[in-house]
């Protein structure tokens, strides 16, 4: 091989896309919390206040200084990591890749939504979640929030201490979806498996459901469940995890939920600690692990059920009654249980597990 074809393949080994450290990490989760506060500040004025009338609010400074931070951070780990003569994209982290590509997406939906707002002004309640600045945003702030776990996928050698980072991106990430899917999160309100009756000014009762909220509240639970339990399932296929694990994965999105609608239905915290509980407890009696694919889907399968039994048993605790049938609310904790084995299986027939670390 001649000089000019060794120089045309030779690549140094720190200019391309060398891995992040456990502590840089940790600073990108840092900014990445400051971050999503702002989103949930946000989501919480959008939720309550009904005179927005301005893009300059408080919250929305909370938000954008909050990508700031995480933009000048993702910028400084690929500045130091750049070597002279190599491509600026070469000394992105591993694993951060996307993140970057989030940096340029979140400032791109930023600047759509200033616009956004000056044509059709600020939205409130459902509107705001079919905002494409805002859709825009959101999609941006997952790919910024995921990298520590993907960073993580790339550096297997870690011990399972040092995956702390991958396991807190994934409920950031998780609470990102969350919140751009809240109209479906079952844990913001309790009126979606109930339909009440009565004269105004009375106490209403609990009456049968009509097909279409049914169906609504079926949908509605199908999405609450990818949103909770996928990030779930995508840690259990790399690595064996703790039960509070999975149970902080659940519970924490779902308090999330109650304290941006101001804790419109605080007695349904309750109903979320049992369920995150019992999901723990599924994680402890089934020990499921990557190598060991039965006690992982059984654990997988099991654990949108009962977590979401506490939350019916919880509302008809509340009610006195469930409007809902045990045909439909059995048949609903049946559906979420095969929508996440049937994930889970196809995740293991495409093998993604690497082994149990």
């Amino acid at each position: 091989m001649d000089a000019a074809a060794a120089n045309a393949f030779a690549i140094s080994p720190v200019s391309v896309h060398r891995p992040t450290t456990v502590a840089e990490d940790f600073v990108t989760l840092a900014a990445g919390v400051w971050l999503l506060t702002g989103t949930y500040v946000d989501g919480w004025a959008h939720n309550n206040l009904h005179d927005l009338e301005t893009f300059f609010t408080p919250w929305h400074a909370l938000l954008y200084s909050g990508f700031a931070v995480c933009a000048l951070w993702i910028a400084a780990l690929t500045w130091r990591r750049h070597v002279p003569g190599a491509r600026w994209t070469e000394a992105v982290p591993a694993g951060y890749g996307a993140a970057a590509v989030g940096v340029v997406l979140f400032l791109g939906s930023g600047v759509a939504d200033f616009a956004w707002h000056s044509v059709f002004g600020i939205e409130q309640s459902l509107k705001a979640l079919f905002s494409p600045s805002h859709l825009g945003l959101a999609a941006g702030g997952l790919l910024i929030l995921s990298a520590p776990f993907s960073a993580a996928l790339r550096t297997p050698a870690r011990s399972r201490r040092e995956l702390v980072p991958a396991v807190v991106s994934a409920l950031l990430s998780g609470m990102v979806a969350a919140f751009i899917l809240q109209e479906f999160a079952v844990f913001a309100r309790h009126g979606l498996v109930q339909t009440y009756v009565g004269a105004a000014g009375g106490q209403p009762g609990v009456t049968v459901p009509t097909s279409s909220s049914i169906l609504v509240a079926l949908g509605s639970f199908f999405v609450s469940t990818v949103v909770l339990f996928v990030p779930v399932l995508l840690l259990s296929l790399r690595w064996r995890l703790h039960p509070i694990v999975p149970a902080a994965l659940v519970l924490v999105p779902s308090l999330g939920m109650q304290l941006m609608v101001a804790m419109r239905d605080a007695w349904l915290v309750p109903a979320a600690i049992v369920g995150s509980v019992l999901v723990g407890v599924v994680w402890a009696v089934a020990r499921p692990a990557p190598d060991r694919p039965g006690r992982l889907l059984t654990a997988v399968a099991l654990s949108p059920v009962v977590f979401w039994a506490a939350y019916f048993a919880g509302v008809a605790l509340h009610d006195g009654a469930l409007s809902f049938s045990p045909e439909f609310w059995g048949g609903t904790l049946v559906w979420t249980g095969i929508e996440m084995l049937g994930l889970a299986l196809l995740a293991l027939k495409g093998g993604a597990t690497v082994g149990a670390r």
